[in-house]
């Protein structure tokens, strides 16, 4: 099969992978048929959260944008995107979110933030269940664990396993211990696993994002539960908690000695550094299931580190942290348990800030933009710009599958603003662009004397080297301003970028395919005067090949044409074959 077939049939399965697929989840699943519009062209709800400290302190900026941050991840989380979340007068939190606001939504912006320590019990597979065997005897990790620590008397310590990037070690001396005591077992023992837990261990699956953001382990301090780790990689079953956030006076991250990675250290209270280190002490001896704790942070583990020594008052926990990921996990540390309660100071409907009159406006001026490009295209290259025509066609489709299809998903929730719109509109102009570069490198091989054919190959061997390095800036511009901006700006950053990628889809996948497959019918091959690649037309001012050895002069060429409606030519001269076959080597090195 030739390639220009294979490239064909491939653009052909992606279109209806993504048109299809679309127009399958509107009739089965649900979903709408055109893409979830931002807070700028719908409206939404905006409220407002009014901060109060449970310590009486005054409330200081940073709390406060640390509570803004954690509350940008809920509702980012839940998928709700394009959300406007600021900080007003030092004590209130505005939160516009489009369309109406769901009763989860409006539950996960009041919640507290809550920060909590617990023993590691069991790690497995994020979809492990009770079933699962865990060694070769079929035995599941919740059975091998248990019968590990009655052979052990009850406080053997499981191998640890690995927990990412950020499992690491809590490190310092430290001094005695006394266990702490929950339900009048340990709080690091096997035997807070009850049935129940075991149930839930084999229910929860942490691989679903909804399942994982739903799953609440905070209404459960002195219980054990099972948690997920935020990624949705690894599951756990943690102990009682034995200190919480509040207890935690400082955090800060910092490189670790004759190391290129960086570590994070914390300091507690007093009687947070108690509870602590009796928990340190007990894994640090055995004493545990395993000699891990969990940092507990919104009910999902952001970290699991292996105790390295006991600790009492402060812990360096270590791993392969680079600066940022260490600062990051120093400010959950920090903030992450806010003593902050919010309520709701107000709630209301919004209106949207432009709405559908500037959108129909935006729709009609790229209309009128994909109108005029298609004119230019026909009036510069005849019937040739059919390819021009559907090829921005089939971007438009695929561009709109896509934007819809991430609109639906709940894991995703990207919705269009105005900017976004404005993107797609620019992308015209990029896409006309690629077939106009291609087009005239076409155009100019077949000016300098190549076959019709032979000029559609050499030509795309040019062009695609112009289109790439275009393409790629575009790109390259499109990702800066992602990373660097906020707001309605990332919207047209992704636009952009996705119009971009799908521009070198569709150029190399069909329109070079395409143009190919046109060339080898008479109407193009043979050059007519409507086909936009007439030679003559073209004004060829050097002898062409013709076959058999025999060359043809443009003249000649123009004057036969009419009467034999083919390539065929008088034979040239030597000194003109001669200047001809230096030229196709020249082109050819």
């Amino acid at each position: 099969m030739p390639v220009r077939s294979i490239a064909l049939s491939a653009f052909a399965v992606l279109l209806i992978l993504v048109c299809g697929g679309l127009g399958l989840a509107v009739a089965t699943q649900g979903w709408q048929a055109q893409p979830k519009y931002a807070l700028d062209l719908e409206g939404g709800t905006q409220v407002i959260l009014k901060a109060r400290s449970n310590t009486g302190e005054p409330i200081s900026s940073e709390q406060m944008n640390q509570a803004r941050n954690i509350i940008a991840q809920r509702v980012n989380a839940m998928g709700v995107a394009e959300t406007e979340i600021s900080v007003q007068g030092g004590t209130n939190i505005m939160v516009s979110v489009p369309g109406s606001i769901d009763q989860k939504t409006s539950d996960a912006l009041r919640r507290t933030a809550t920060l909590a320590f617990r023993p590691v019990l069991i790690q497995g597979a994020p979809n492990a269940t009770a079933s699962d065997g865990g060694g070769s005897d079929g035995t599941s990790e919740i059975d091998q664990a248990k019968a590990q620590a009655a052979s052990d008397g009850g406080g053997a310590q499981a191998a640890p396993k690995a927990t990412g990037s950020d499992a690491g070690g809590a490190s310092d001396a430290g001094g005695g211990a006394s266990p702490t005591v929950v339900n009048g077992k340990p709080a690091w023992s096997l035997e807070q696993i009850t049935p129940e837990v075991e149930k839930q261990w084999t229910s929860l699956d942490c691989t679903d994002a909804e399942v994982r953001r739903n799953h609440d382990v905070n209404s459960a301090p002195k219980s054990a539960v099972v948690a997920c780790a935020p990624d949705g990689s690894a599951k756990y079953i943690l102990g009682p908690e034995t200190a919480d956030g509040t207890s935690i006076t400082d955090a800060k991250a910092a490189p670790q000695e004759n190391s290129t990675y960086y570590q994070v250290s914390m300091n507690f209270d007093k009687a947070g550094g108690k509870a602590f280190g009796d928990m340190t002490t007990a894994l640090f001896n055995g004493e545990g299931a395993t000699g891990q704790f969990a940092i507990v942070l919104d009910s999902l583990v952001i970290s699991a580190p292996q105790v390295q020594a006991p600790t009492y008052g402060g812990a360096s926990i270590t791993g392969n942290f680079s600066a940022d990921s260490a600062q990051e996990l120093a400010d959950q540390l920090k903030f992450g348990a806010l003593p902050l309660e919010f309520t709701v100071e107000s709630e209301q409907e919004i209106s949207a800030t432009l709405g559908g009159d500037q959108l129909q406006k935006g729709l009609i001026a790229g209309l009128i933009g994909l109108v005029l490009v298609v004119v230019y295209a026909f009036f510069q290259y005849r019937v040739l710009a059919i390819v021009t025509t559907l090829s921005l066609l089939t971007m438009g489709m695929l561009a709109y599958g896509i934007i819809t299809i991430m609109s639906n998903m709940s894991e995703i929730g990207f919705r269009l603003s105005l900017a976004g719109v404005a993107g797609l509109i620019v992308s015209i102009a990029f896409t006309a662009d690629s077939f106009i570069v291609y087009f005239e490198r076409v155009r100019d091989e077949i000016r300098d004397g190549r076959g019709i054919r032979a000029a559609v190959d050499h030509g795309w061997d040019r062009a695609k080297r112009t289109i790439l390095a275009s393409d790629a800036v575009n790109l390259i511009a499109a990702v800066v301003l992602y990373l660097v901006s906020a707001g309605s700006v990332r919207g047209f950053a992704f636009t952009l970028g996705l119009t971009t990628v799908l521009d070198l889809v569709v150029v190399f996948l069909f329109t070079h395919p395409i143009l190919q497959t046109l060339v080898r019918t008479n109407f193009f091959g043979k050059g007519h005067p409507m086909s936009g690649l007439d030679p003559a037309q073209l004004g060829r001012n050097v002898p062409a090949y013709a076959g058999r050895g025999r060359f043809r002069s443009p003249d000649e060429r123009k004057g036969r044409r009419s009467r034999r409606g083919g390539d065929d030519a008088p034979t040239e001269t030597l000194a003109e074959r001669k200047v001809r076959l230096e030229r196709e080597m020249e082109d050819d090195a």
